[in-house]
């Protein structure tokens, strides 16, 4: 499984991207809890509860956002 450590503009990590089976990719925050999902058989982003955020993936953008 691959990982990908998101840093703010100090170099403080803010979040992780995980490569999950079947395409997916999974966005983290720095406690491990679920900030959103890309399924990239349907190139949707999800968010923590199942909502559809947008098509492609959007991770990257999420980061840092405050997940309430």
């Amino acid at each position: 499984m691959k990982t990908l450590i998101l840093k703010d503009g100090a170099g403080n990590p803010e979040a992780i991207i995980l490569d999950l089976p079947g395409g997916q990719q999974r966005l983290c925050d720095r406690s491990g809890s679920t900030i959103a999902t890309y399924r990239g058989r349907v190139d949707f982003t999800y968010d923590n509860n199942g909502s559809r955020i947008g098509s492609g993936n959007r991770l990257a953008g999420m980061a840092g956002e405050d997940a309430e």
